[in-house]
Parts: C-alpha cells; structure tokens; sequence
C-alpha cells in the first residue's frame, strides 16, 4: 500500500533514470579503479541513483505523510519543454555522440552545439518569464563549457556534415 503518492513517484523516477544509466555505461569500456574507462563513472552514478530510488520507494511505502503526500500540480508542461529541448540538445550534437543511435544515423548533417543550446533555451524559456529565462541560459552556458571546455569533447559548434 503506498503511503506517500509523491515520494513513490520520485523513488520511481530515480530508480528508473538510475538503471538507465547504468544500461547506457554498459556500452562503453569500464576499466578497473585503478584506470577508469569512460563507463566506469556513470555506472557507478546510476547505481547510487538507482539505490537511492530504492530507498524513497521503501520510505514512500513504510511512512505515512500528511495527507497522504498527494501530487497537487503535475507541472507537465515544463517537463516536456525541459525534456523536449534536452532532446533537441543530443538531436543537434549529431548521432556519432549517442552510440546506441549513431549506426543508425551516420552521415546524417548535424546542427551544431550553438543551434542546440538556442534550441534548449527556446524551449525551457517558452511558458516562463525572466527567472526562467536566467535560469535557462545558465543552464545552456553551464553544458556549453562543460562539453566544450573541461571535458573538451569532440562536439560539432556549427552546422556542418555528419561526423563520424
């Protein structure tokens, strides 16, 4: 018997974006502890999300909350707006990024991380007002610099050919 709608819900989610992860790290090398392949950290990420999804779940359905810890507001349209432009983002850097699509897609033309990340803004900003707009662009800059800049991946900026 569920306790808590909200926190069930949200065990839910974690455990199921947690096992995605870890399924999506299974396609790259893991390494030892000692050398890390690139799978190795979102591995283990997943299965902490997973394991704290677990743990929600068992919370949600041991624990009463006042008044049942009814969901009031679904707040749908942001998360598909927010989901949409993510989409949008993996859509634009080109399937050689996305291993698990690139076969499929290869020579496909790719729009570019600039494109993507206006598209991501677009689409965050849509039903909100300036808060929105601030927190959007830096969410936009902050995958910006973290592709390009620390993580210096290989990620077309403009539009161009496939890569691959």
């Amino acid at each position: 018997m569920i306790k808590n709608l909200q926190d069930f819900l949200a065990g839910l989610l974690f455990l199921a974006i947690g096992i995605g992860f870890g399924w999506a790290a299974t396609h790259h090398s893991l390494g030892s502890a000692s050398d890390m392949g690139p799978g190795y950290f979102p591995l283990l990420m997943g299965l902490l999300l997973a394991l704290l999804g677990a743990l929600i779940l068992f919370k949600a359905l041991t624990f009463e909350a006042l008044g049942g810890g009814r969901v009031s507001h679904w707040g749908l349209g942001p998360l598909v707006r927010l989901l949409g432009g993510l989409l949008w983002l993996a859509f634009c850097t080109g399937p050689s990024q996305w291993p698990w699509v690139g076969a499929a897609l290869q020579g496909f033309p790719t729009f570019g991380l600039v494109i993507g990340l206006a598209g991501l803004l677009l689409a965050v900003v849509a039903g909100g007002g300036a808060r929105a707009m601030g927190w959007s662009l830096l969410l936009t800059v902050s995958i910006g610099a973290l592709w390009v800049g620390l993580l210096g991946l290989n990620v077309p900026l403009w539009p161009g050919p496939g890569v691959g």
